[in-house]
C-alpha cells in the first residue's frame, strides 16, 4: 500500500475508534481520558476531534473541575447530527418514529389507513412521511434512511416479502414499495427489528428471545447483539410453536398455534371490545375477563416454557400488550414456574421500548451501519 494511503487508513480508523470510545462512553469524556484509554498521542486525539467537530457529530458539554491548571472541556456525540426514521406497517394503522443517535425518540405518529397491497397506499405512506418531516422540523440531508417493518417472513435482498400472512401477502416483490420513497430503504421483519432494538439496550447481553404479543405473535432469536435468522429468513417464527395438538386454527392453517391462542385478538375482537376495555374490566374483576385472561396467560405461560426449554435465555415481551402486562407479571411467572420442569425462573422481561420497539429496531438498522463507517 502506498504510504500516503496508508496514512490516510490509519487517521480513519484512529478517527473511528476516538469516536465510538466517546459513543460507548454514554457520559462526556475529556481528551485526556481518550487518550489514555486509547493509548493515543494527544496530537492524534486531537486531529481527530477537530475533524468530527467540523462535521457536527461531536460537541462540546461544558468543563470538568480542574485538578490544576485549565479545567478540561467535556465532549460528548452530537446525538442530534443524524436520525433515521422507522415505519412499522400493520393492519389497521402505519406508525412512523424518527430517532437519533442515542436511540432516543425525536417524534412518532400514527397513520390510520387499513393496508393495501397498492401503489395508492405506499404513495399515501410515502407522503406521510414527508409531512412527518415537515411538522416536526427534521432536515432530511440528516436522514441517513428509513426502515419498514412488516409483519412476516421478508428477503430484502432479494425485495421479496415471502409470507406475511396479516397482511395478505406472499412471494410478493417489494420493488413498488421502495420506488415511493427517496431515501435509503430496508425492509424487515417486525419481531427482528424490536429484537435488534431491545439488544441494542442490553449490552453484553449474549443471548436474548423477543417476544412479540399483538394481533399476530413472533419474534426474534438474538446471539452476541445479533439477529438469527436461520438460513432461510424464517428463525423465530414463534408463533406457529404449538401449545395445544389439535387446537384453534391458526390464520396459517395449522390447528394449535401459539398466535391462534395469544393473539391480542383474543382478547379484544373475540370479545368486541378494545385491549383498554377488556383490561378495564380485569381490573373490575368482571368474571368473563378474568376466565379469559386466565386462558392466555396460561397457554402464554405454556408457550414461554417451550422457548426457554429451547433456549435457557431471558425472554423479553413486546408488542402492544405491554402497556397492560406489567401488574400481571408476577402471576406470568408463576405460571411460567408451575409448567416448567426446572422450577422457578424470572427470566420473564417487558420491552423497554413498548409499542415502538419495531419502528426504532428498523430505524437503528441506519444508525449501527452510519456508527460502523463514521
Amino acid at each position: 500500500m502506498p504510504e500516503a494511503a496508508n496514512s490516510a487508513a490509519v487517521r480513519k480508523g484512529n478517527r473511528k475508534r476516538v469516536f465510538r470510545y466517546i459513543y460507548d462512553a454514554q457520559s462526556p469524556v475529556t481528551k485526556q481520558s481518550i487518550a489514555q484509554t486509547l493509548s493515543l498521542s494527544l496530537p492524534t486525539v486531537s486531529a481527530s476531534l477537530s475533524e468530527l467537530m467540523e462535521e457536527g457529530l461531536l460537541t462540546y458539554s461544558g468543563t470538568f473541575a480542574s485538578t490544576g491548571g485549565r479545567k478540561p472541556r467535556a465532549i460528548t456525540v452530537a446525538a442530534d447530527a443524524r436520525f433515521s426514521v422507522g415505519i412499522q406497517i400493520k393492519e389497521d394503522q402505519a406508525i412512523i418514529s424518527a430517532i437519533d443517535l442515542r436511540a432516543q425518540e425525536l417524534a412518532s405518529h400514527t397513520v390510520l389507513r387499513t393496508f393495501a397491497d397498492s401503489d395508492e397506499y405506499y404513495a399515501h405512506l410515502a407522503q406521510s412521511l414527508e409531512t412527518f418531516l415537515d411538522q416536526h422540523a427534521l432536515p432530511r440531508e440528516k436522514l441517513l434512511g428509513v426502515g419498514i417493518a412488516l409483519p412476516g417472513i421478508v428477503q430484502w435482498e432479494e425485495e421479496l416479502a415471502v409470507y406475511v400472512p396479516t397482511l395478505g401477502l406472499r412471494n410478493r416483490k417489494l420493488v413498488h414499495l421502495r420506488s415511493h420513497f427517496p431515501y435509503p430503504i430496508v425492509v424487515q421483519n417486525d419481531a427482528n427489528a424490536s429484537g435488534f432494538a431491545e439488544s441494542w439496550g442490553r449490552p453484553g447481553q449474549e443471548a436474548m428471545v423477543f417476544l412479540v404479543l399483538e394481533k399476530g405473535v413472533g419474534g426474534a432469536i438474538l446471539m452476541g447483539g445479533q439477529s438469527y435468522t436461520g438460513d432461510h429468513n424464517r428463525s423465530g417464527e414463534l408463533g406457529h410453536l404449538c401449545v395445544v395438538p389439535n387446537g384453534r386454527r391458526c390464520r396459517c392453517g395449522r390447528q394449535g398455534c401459539f398466535e391462534a391462542y395469544c393473539s391480542t385478538a383474543r382478547l379484544s375482537d373475540d370479545l368486541g371490545v378494545t385491549l383498554e376495555d377488556f383490561f378495564h374490566r380485569l381490573r373490575r374483576q368482571d368474571e368473563t375477563a378474568c376466565r379469559v385472561w386466565d386462558e392466555y396467560l396460561f397457554h402464554l405461560a405454556q408457550g414461554i416454557v417451550n422457548i426457554q426449554v429451547m433456549m435457557d435465555c431471558d425472554v423479553v415481551i413486546g408488542g402492544v400488550l405491554t402497556d397492560y402486562l406489567e401488574p400481571y407479571l408476577p402471576q406470568l411467572r408463576e405460571e411460567v414456574s408451575r409448567l416448567s420442569s426446572f422450577g422457578a425462573d424470572n427470566r420473564i422481561l417487558l420491552s423497554r421500548y413498548h409499542t415502538h420497539s419495531v419502528c426504532a429496531g428498523a430505524a437503528l438498522h441506519f444508525i449501527d451501519l452510519f456508527l460502523q463507517d463514521v
